[in-house]
């Protein structure tokens, strides 16, 4: 039986932790390298739905693209929090991998799936920037249509709740950025290189900020530009292991509604 340490090894040699940002816990954050693995769940995120489902099904080992722990742990206690989810893994008897920045640089990861869902030509890694310790977590490839016709093909794709334009939709656009998540700290990057950006958690201020420097912002929110990344992460696990595959992405963490 392959052991929690062989899963990770196989998984890294794909995801490449060690490219991760400084600050993104990703690794193994639950559980024993030597543990045995017969069973491998895949979700977006823990959130309660998540742990319900594993507690009444459990799994060997859980793969998570946001990390369950962002912040340091003194106190396991019951309740409804990180940590307490955190603690229902572990009674459950489950490890918890986290795959998260790296992904999205990682090829065929979750910038890439995003930029192949809007059909971007000619894909290319943008926004790395040594000095700050920005990684390269968008992409940009031409688009040739205008941001009308970018607009609905992110409707399409990504549904109509939340969505958010700005700028002119008769604008044509022959070079689109994506950044998966929360992206507007590369909107200076984006604009050098393309004519919009599709990404989420967009301020108000930072979507003026944009339109001065002529760069378009579609949002259709966090997790919405994500998702496209997390069917790739499903699939590169099934491709990776040859191990019972347990699919918790039905289990969505989009907090608007």
């Amino acid at each position: 039986m392959p052991t929690v340490a062989d899963v990770v090894t196989a998984l890294a040699a794909k995801t490449r932790p060690e490219t991760a940002a400084e600050w993104d816990p990703v690794g193994l954050q639950l559980g024993d390298v030597q543990a045995g693995v017969n069973s491998v769940g895949i979700c977006h995120e823990v959130t309660e739905d998540v742990v319900a489902a594993i507690e009444a099904s459990p799994v060997d080992l859980l793969v998570t693209y946001h990390p369950l722990l962002f912040e340091p742990v003194n106190r396991l206690l019951a309740g409804r929090s990180p940590s307490s989810r955190a603690m229902r893994l572990l009674g459950a008897g489950v490890n918890l991998l986290v795959t998260h920045t790296d992904f999205d640089i990682a090829r065929g990861g979750t910038a890439d799936a995003l930029a192949a869902l809007l059909g971007l030509r000619d894909v290319e890694p943008f926004g790395e920037d040594d000095e700050s310790g920005i990684l390269a977590i968008g992409r940009v490839g031409r688009f040739g249509a205008s941001l009308a016709a970018l607009d609905a093909i992110v409707s399409d794709h990504m549904g109509h709740t939340g969505l958010r334009i700005s700028g002119d939709r008769q604008t044509e656009l022959d070079r689109v950025a994506v950044v998966p998540g929360s992206g507007s700290d590369f909107i200076p990057a984006a604009a050098e290189v393309a004519d919009a950006m599709v990404t989420g958690d967009v301020s108000h201020h930072r979507a003026v900020a944009a339109l001065d420097l002529g760069l378009c912002i579609v949002d259709p929110g966090h997790i919405a530009t994500e998702r496209p990344g997390i069917d790739a992460l499903l699939q590169l696990v099934r491709e990776t292991v040859d191990l019972e595959v347990v699919d918790l992405t039905e289990f969505d963490p989009a907090t608007w509604s």
